[in-house]
């Protein structure tokens, strides 16, 4: 594996291996360092709950029991007195010192089993005395030995509790843990890195995979699938560019489709526009009736070319997202009329039938000029695919608040499949009624400019009947 710091596997590998010594540094901190004072302060917690107990259970008929069965569960050396400090009871692990009120015995004098109050009892009394808290705690060094004791008071009611226990030193018990830790250290630490080095791998392998694809895919092999991993993030990301690498296909079999719509429709009009140059040079060039005849032929050719160029510029300005436009309230009814007024040679020359049923004074709030386009484009399209009949049928609809256009043709009709693609640019059915020149990008310039407009539209088609298109204006 090539060395890359910005490659994922380096990444993730080196976040494991940092993850994994925190975690050490951690153990390390709490087993050694803050080892001595988190014990100090849970013995602390244990002796204040003791005495805690003592203190509720003072009075009940188990007292001196619950004071034996702490002392005994906690390792605590327990003394209860007076406030005078004489000595009522006193119980250590190895069990009790003389029953309640049977000793009276200063500090550091008893006899037989009997235990004496602890040495240090005077100063406990006026430390006690002296603090303005309930109780109070503090650590002695015991004479003649380096251990520690854990002092703790309290006062309630008419008596004074007195709890003492050692606080055994942890220099051993930390050396032990070091010595263990650094096995666990060495050991964690190799498994962490091999174990780091293996997941980041695996989490890599299959986006270095799939960048591969993407390579392929960047070179035109649009047949390139990207393979689905372990993971679902991964799942996700390769159906996109399945589904990416399945549409470029389709948009570069479009524009091979394009391509070839394109050159079949200017060479025709060129071939006869060089043809009857030709013949006007060689032949009617002295006979004015033949000479304005080729002329017109010459002419319309021209415009052919004219509204074929046009078609492809005004669909790329549309799908660029810099065109404007400029609605106005226009007598959509009039409009509809001037458009369907420039296919009668149509109907004059080619026995084509236009229906029409347009109210008068339909206005809405459009642009003039692409409306103009739109109507051009859909009912030229309903020409293209009209059935044997021959016929268009044309319709203006007010239905409130809006204007409904349709028009209809009794075609072969559109194909459920081919229904969602039919407002894509550069589709274009196979078979139509008339030759004419389509490069199969009107209804996609009728698509932009209706959504310019927010206006609702639509096809409503069934095969062998035929089709109908509609969109819906604003008044």
């Amino acid at each position: 594996m090539k060395f890359n710091k910005k490659s994922l596997s380096i990444k993730l590998w080196f976040y494991f291996t940092v993850f994994a010594v925190a975690i050490l540094i951690l153990i390390w901190s709490l087993q050694t360092v803050f080892l001595s004072s988190f014990y100090h302060g849970m013995k602390e917690k244990s002796v204040a709950a003791a005495a805690d107990e003592i203190r509720k259970e003072y009075g009940q008929s188990d007292f001196t029991q619950t004071i034996d069965r702490l002392a005994y569960a906690n390792s605590l050396l327990v003394y209860v007195t007076d406030q005078n400090g004489t000595l009522l009871y006193t119980s250590d692990e190895h069990g009790p010192g003389g029953e309640f009120g049977n000793i009276d015995k200063g500090p550091g004098k008893g006899g037989g089993n009997k235990r004496g109050l602890p040495m240090d009892y005077n100063d406990f009394l006026n430390k006690l005395s002296e603090s303005k808290e309930a109780s109070i705690s503090y650590t002695v060094t015991q004479p003649n030995f380096s251990a520690q004791s854990f002092i703790y008071g309290r006062q309630f009611e008419d008596v004074v509790l007195y709890i003492s226990t050692p606080i055994e030193p942890l220099d051993a018990t930390i050396q032990i843990l070091r010595s263990q830790l650094i096995y666990i250290t060495i050991i964690t630490v190799i498994a962490g890195f091999v174990v780091a080095f293996f997941i980041s791998r695996k989490l890599a392998r299959p986006i270095t995979k799939i960048t591969k694809s993407a390579t392929t895919l960047a070179t035109g092999d649009y047949e390139v699938r990207f393979e689905k991993g372990d993971y679902a993030e991964i799942d996700a990301l390769s159906e996109t560019l399945n589904f990416t690498a399945t549409e470029l296909s389709k948009v570069e079999a479009l524009r091979r489709e394009l391509i070839a719509n394109i050159s079949h429709d200017l060479r025709t009009p060129l071939t006869m526009i060089k043809g009857y140059t030709e013949m006007i040079e060689e032949v009617s060039g002295d006979d004015p009736e033949s000479r304005a005849r080729h002329l017109s032929i010459i002419r319309a050719e021209t415009t052919r070319l004219e509204g074929l160029v046009g078609d492809i510029l005004d669909l790329s300005v549309l799908q660029s997202g810099n065109e404007s436009i400029h609605t106005e309230n226009i007598n959509l009814s009039e409009i509809v009329r001037n458009v369907l007024s420039r296919f009668e040679t149509l109907a004059e020359q080619d026995g084509y039938h236009f229906i029409s049923e347009i109210p008068h004074d339909q206005y809405v709030l459009a642009d003039k000029s692409r409306m103009e386009q739109v109507l051009y484009n859909l009912i030229g399209n309903a020409v293209n695919y009209a059935g044997e009949d021959k016929t268009v049928r044309v319709r203006l609809i007010d239905l409130g608040g809006f204007v409904r256009f349709e028009v209809r043709d009794n075609g072969l009709g559109i194909e459920g499949d081919d229904i969602p693609h039919i407002w894509d640019r550069y589709y274009k059915a196979k078979e139509h009624s008339r030759s004419k020149i389509s490069t199969g990008i009107g209804l996609a310039i009728v698509k932009n400019v209706l959504k310019l407009h927010d206006a609702k539209f639509g096809v409503e088609s069934v095969v062998g009947e035929g089709s109908t298109f509609w969109f819906e204006l604003k008044k």
